[in-house]
């Protein structure tokens, strides 16, 4: 990450084959994977599941992370619900017993950004150890008027009184304002004053405008703030060498809010349209609605595993047995204005005014649910050969919904809310071969359900929202090369979903039929001399709607392309070092995303991009780096992501930016 000048989190997980990243105000920092998107990729922090990734995930600043991990394709058995398209783990930096370590980083550049962030981990005593995070980001945005913030503390202490025990006392605490910046508005063409070409396609003569790619059509006192922290505690005890308990235990809280203007509508003629204090709407104008909704979650849970590593009848095996217990209490308070058009503003010079409030809004609707999970859980891998392992494992959980909702008028709503159980039960096999000491190939066939995405704080008693089951077949290689200066790997796969819920608007949520993907993906790194660095990674993925009608436009979407789920998609990055012998690094990148359907009906599309990052470094005295880097190099506009529920906008990605920076490690 510090390489290749990755100042959050989610600029790591793009690097993975197959991967993309939408900066989703809506659904904040919002991943694709395998053919699916949204709640479907599983995101943890340091292993924990906060909920559905469409709620919880937020920007995350790299210099508190030690790494990023991902894991493709179904994994509810690991994780429980929602792991479809496959997990993204953010692991902060721990602490470590040795010398004291001190970093800090400062960086600046284009559109008002500066990221400050200093850390030390030290030992305290012979069987104590610390390590303090702290790291500050802001930016003004490319986009007027889009400023953004955050302020992440990660600390964590690690007490190891013996060899065979230790405690690890956790902290992350996170104080963040997004960018206000919802997307660029859709304009047919007849109107459009300078389109834009190679950025979208649309079956129905809508084009973006040159015009107003920096627009912000926001309101000027646009508000997406969170506070949120993590108290953790991880515990490790081993009996004996062959036994490991571990036991960990979190609690979460959130707080919340998105007050805005979202959907941006481009109104050519007036054809008598008025906004919610009944003005008339002039041709040209943007029509835009309000929207407010605040979270307020709690969440307490306890992982406990055991880990048995003995052989059984003379083979090798290791046997994992655990049980997982979580509690969730999540309020959810909302409100629409009662017009369908709260106010407008001007297409090309918008003036952004102010939220307001607007009759129907208040007071606050609320529905709080709470959502008790219990699970247990086993993993097994059994060396039936010393070359030949079988990997088994399999999750139960019951799982307690209560969900209630109440009427604007504070009354409590009988025929919306509900109670429901769910049962799920998933299961793995899969098989691993080592053809050589370098070279092994696998395959493995993997179940999911996941009932309790985000969907079901919108969805009502009346309607279906039953378990999505889901199961993928796998097949795979890894290689090492040249006595470890390169490794490869290599995987295909297949994904079918069902019964799957969704949120199809604002406020709603249905059942939409179903979906598969298949796919291959590759990767290989090479050290080609001591100071030249290659890796590359490409993946192709097909994925479809089976049955599938989209109950927010009743468009059949049998046979569609799933939105923002890229045909192909391509990795190169490239490093030297000491350059002429000199204390100079550079680093060269390249990322091809193929085009996407923008919508369910896919009557838009997202045209392919290719995107040029360059950096250079230079060694100013050992632990101390300087740094120069250029994202998007050749200035390309494209879409970075499409949000099916905002139809009227599309979300561009950033133009050509600057950064130079300083980076300090003792």
């Amino acid at each position: 990450m510090r390489e290749r000048g990755f100042d959050q989190a989610q600029d790591a997980v793009a690097a993975f084959p197959g991967v993309i990243v939408g900066n989703n105000p809506i659904s904040p920092t919002s991943y694709s994977m395998r053919g699916f998107t949204g709640n479907q990729i599983t995101v943890l922090r340091d292993g924990v599941y906060l909920g559905p990734a469409n709620f919880i995930n937020r920007p995350a600043n790299s210099f508190n992370v030690e790494s990023v991990e991902v894991l493709k394709g179904v994994a509810s058995l690991l994780h429980g619900q929602g792991a479809i398209g496959g997990v993204v783990d953010i692991r902060t930096k721990e602490p470590s017993f040795g010398p004291t370590r001190f970093d800090a980083f400062v960086n600046g550049g284009s559109f008002g950004t500066i990221n400050l962030g200093v850390g030390v981990g030290a030992q305290l005593s012979d069987d104590l150890a610390a390590r303090l995070d702290v790291s500050r980001s802001r930016s003004s945005g490319f986009v007027k008027n889009t400023p953004s913030d955050s302020l992440n503390l990660t600390a964590s202490l690690l007490w190891r009184p013996l060899e065979n025990f230790s405690v690890k006392l956790g902290m992350d605490f996170l104080d963040d304002n997004m960018s206000p910046y919802y997307g660029t508005p859709l304009v047919p063409l007849a109107y459009a004053r300078s389109p834009m070409g190679g950025v979208i396609s649309s079956t129905s003569g809508l084009v973006l405008d040159q015009t107003m790619r920096f627009n912000n059509y926001n309101v000027g006192d646009a508000l997406l703030a969170t506070t949120q922290f993590m108290p953790t505690a991880h515990v490790v005890y081993k009996p004996t060498g062959e036994i490991a308990f571990t036991d960990d235990a979190y609690y979460f809280f959130a707080d919340r809010k998105w007050q805005n203007a979202e959907t941006y509508t481009f109104l050519g003629a007036n054809n008598g349209r008025t906004d919610a204090l009944g003005n008339p709407i002039p041709a040209g104008s943007i029509a835009r609605d309000r929207f407010y909704v605040y979270h307020d979650q709690h969440k307490l849970g306890n992982t406990l595993t055991m880990t048995v590593d003995r052989p059984i009848f003379g083979f090798d095996n290791k046997f994992l047995l655990g049980a997982d217990v979580n509690s969730t209490h999540f309020v959810r308070d909302r409100g629409f204005p009662s017009a369908s058009i709260a106010d407008y503003v001007d297409a090309w010079n918008p003036s952004q005014g102010t939220w307001g409030l607007y009759a129907g809004e208040w007071p606050i609707r609320r529905a709080p649910t709470r959502i008790d999970d219990y699970a247990g859980l086993f993993e097994d891998v059994l060396a039936l050969r010393p070359d030949l392992k079988l990997v088994t494992g399999a999750r139960y959980e019951f799982e307690r919904l209560d969900r209630v909702n109440y009427n604007q008028n504070g009354t409590f709503s009988n025929t919306t809310s509900f109670r429901r159980n769910f049962r799920p039960f998933n299961f793995r096999v899969g098989m691993i071969y080592d053809v050589t000491k370098d070279i092994s190939f696998y395959g493995q066939y993997t179940t999911a359900k996941d009932p309790i995405g985000s969907a079901i704080y919108v969805v009502n008693a009346a309607q279906n929202f039953n378990l999505s089951s889901s199961r993928q077949y796998e097949v795979g290689a890894k290689a090492s090369f040249q006595d470890g200066k390169g490794e490869a790997t290599l995987a295909l796969y297949e994904i079918h979903r069902a019964n799957i819920l969704t949120q199809t608007t604002q406020n709603t949520a249905s059942d939409i039929g179903s979906q598969m993907s298949r796919g291959v993906e590759a990767s290989a790194n090479f050290l080609i001399t001591p100071q030249w660095k290659v890796s590359v990674n490409a993946a192709y993925a097909y994925a479809r709607y089976g049955f599938f009608v989209d109950p927010a436009t009743l468009v059949i979407g049998t046979g569609n392309r799933p939105p923002n789920v890229p045909t192909w998609t391509a990795n190169l990055w490239t490093s030297y070092s000491n350059i002429a012998d000199l204390p100079f690094d550079a680093g060269f990148g390249l990322r091809f995303v193929d085009s996407r359907a923008g919508n369910n009906a896919n009557t838009l599309f997202l045209e392919s991009y290719v995107v040029a990052d360059v950096g250079l470094t230079y060694h100013v005295t050992p632990g101390v780096d300087a740094m120069f880097r250029v994202n998007n190099l050749f200035d390309k506009t494209y879409v970075n992501w499409a949000e099916v529920s905002y139809p009227g906008e599309v979300i561009l990605g950033a133009p050509r930016s600057i950064t130079f920076g300083l980076t300090m490690k003792f």
